[in-house]
């Protein structure tokens, strides 16, 4: 592979296609700046520029090579090619017309000097690395600047965008680009909800994350496309936490980050290495989707994000002690705020245009985020007994969501406590063997859903009820007898739901 080439073969059809196409074509963007950084690998979407018919290149080179067509643009000449056929994420081109009439233009028109760069690829084979802005040098020196004064007026998703890169590469922001930015942040309200959620999400899947959040927040951009984590700042805890609610977030968030890429890896000490036994199936379940090209494992991300953003409205100080010899000390308490929060999410996610299906969920986790804490206080250094973790998988999850929530939540609880108390808490490995017990039956609840007794129908059958809510309910407590071990028999399931009627007085 030589120093400008791409390594997936299906890169190298697509390239030598549109050289024979259309030549000469450029390589622009980020991928020309991954493959001087030495990231090539890494690569999955790439910017093409061509002098003109876009469209046509893009529909001819898709009918050779199998790959799918979207005009994303007719009127400004911008086509999508995407290949499936690969392990992982898809591959990516998007190919356009060439702006200003040449690619000296079209570059000045770009955003930072690191992604203003282009490699021109002509008929004859041969490629040549074009920079006009001064990327190259602006690459070694870790620097992310703004190609013109009004690069980020012109488009105020690149205020999000300077952001991410910056955390991404280990950049330091240029003064006058620094500047701009801060000045401007009132402009990203005009960036469609789209736009703003795909460049949150591009920051969450990063290895530090908090980090971006932190920047987000430094520079006034947090207080715009996410105000209630903004709103976190300076708000007290008292004992255990060690840190504010937005300090504890971002504790939350980077336990979060390492969790993820602990679990993808093949590292075996870690806090939390008592899931060991459960790394393949974690993972497996990280690497599920939400909805497409969102996974469990980035979902994560924004639970931990999310998970307290309640707490301010639900933040009351209380008296725990009153002695004249000292000053009263008080205790901060957060009651309800799982719930508050959960539905402060829900709004947020709406806002950012996520599917109901991933808001929903969201809302299950972060409500059901206390649930292992108040289990691990109630059973101490006590295995977790079957009906309390029934009940726990049922509350969760659902007929909804099922046991994949439930798991959401013990690692989103896992990291909560990481950021709760900065590390490990003092009674780690005791919260790592409930943890553990709990993962386990939703591992097994996902394998053999439990099967009732008896069914709805006998139910309305041998009692003479009528179809309704009461059945379902039944059905739960029922479910839960069972998981108990309360009831073995469908007799035992009859007698039971006879005396719970009788004690409901129906």
């Amino acid at each position: 592979m030589t120093a400008w080439q791409l390594p997936h073969p299906a890169w190298q059809e697509l390239l030598a296609t549109l050289r024979r196409e259309a030549a000469p074509i450029y390589l622009v963007g980020g991928a020309v700046r991954d493959l001087l950084l030495g990231h090539a690998f890494a690569i999955t979407d790439v910017d093409i520029v061509v002098e003109g018919g876009a469209l046509q290149h893009a529909r001819r080179a898709a009918d050779l090579l199998g790959w799918a067509y979207y005009p994303l643009d007719e009127s400004r000449d911008v086509a999508r090619l995407v290949f499936t056929q690969v392990p992982g994420s898809p591959l990516a081109c998007d190919i356009a017309g060439m702006r200003g009439g040449d690619i000296e233009t079209d570059l000045s028109l770009r955003d930072f000097t690191v992604n203003a760069l282009a490699l021109e690829l002509r008929a004859d084979g041969t490629t040549t690395l074009l920079d006009t802005t001064g990327g190259q040098a602006d690459l070694r020196s870790r620097t992310l600047r703004a190609v013109s004064s009004l690069s980020l007026a012109d488009d105020p998703a690149r205020l999000l965008r300077a952001v991410r890169l910056a955390t991404q590469f280990g950049f330091t922001l240029a003064p006058a680009t620094e500047t701009q930015l801060r000045r401007l942040t009132p402009n990203i309200t005009t960036v469609s909800p789209e736009r703003l959620r795909d460049e949150l999400w591009k920051m969450l899947t990063l290895p530090r994350p908090h980090d971006a959040v932190r920047q987000l927040a430094d520079v006034g951009l947090l207080a715009y496309v996410l105000p209630e984590v903004n709103d976190l700042q300076n708000v007290a805890q008292t004992a255990p936490h060690v840190y504010d609610v937005f300090n504890h977030t971002l504790a939350t968030v980077e336990a979060a980050a390492a969790l993820r890429a602990w679990l993808h890896s093949e590292a075996t000490t870690a806090p939390w290495s008592f899931l060991l036994p459960w790394r393949h199936k974690l993972r497996h379940h990280l690497d599920s989707t939400v909805a497409t090209g969102h996974r469990r494992g980035d979902w994560l991300l924004w639970y931990a994000l999310l998970h307290d953003i309640g707490k301010p409205a639900t933040r009351s100080e209380e008296v725990i002690a009153d002695d004249i010899r000292a000053p009263a000390a008080r205790r901060v308490r957060f009651l309800r705020h799982e719930s508050v929060g959960a539905d402060m999410a829900s709004a947020r996610l709406n806002a950012l245009r996520f599917s109901r299906h991933e808001i929903e969920l969201a809302q299950a986790v972060i409500h059901g985020h206390m649930r292992p804490h108040h289990l691990h206080a109630s059973f101490s250094d006590q295995p977790i007994n079957p009906r309390a973790t029934f009940r726990f998988l049922r509350d969760t999850g659902g007929k909804q969501h099922g046991p994949a929530a439930a798991l959401d939540v013990l690692l989103l609880a896992l990291c909560d406590l990481i950021g709760t108390y900065g590390g490990p808490s003092p009674d780690w490995t005791h919260y790592g063997a409930h943890i553990t017990q709990l993962i386990d039956a939703a591992f097994a609840t996902a394998a053999h859903p439990p099967r009732p007794l008896l069914d709805g129908h006998d139910l309305m059958q041998r009692l003479a009820l009528p179809p309704g809510p009461q059945v379902g309910d039944l059905l739960d407590q029922l479910l839960e007898a069972q998981a108990a071990g309360d009831i073995t028999t469908p007799n035992d399931a009859l007698i039971y739901a006879r005396d719970w009627l009788s004690r409901r007085g129906a």
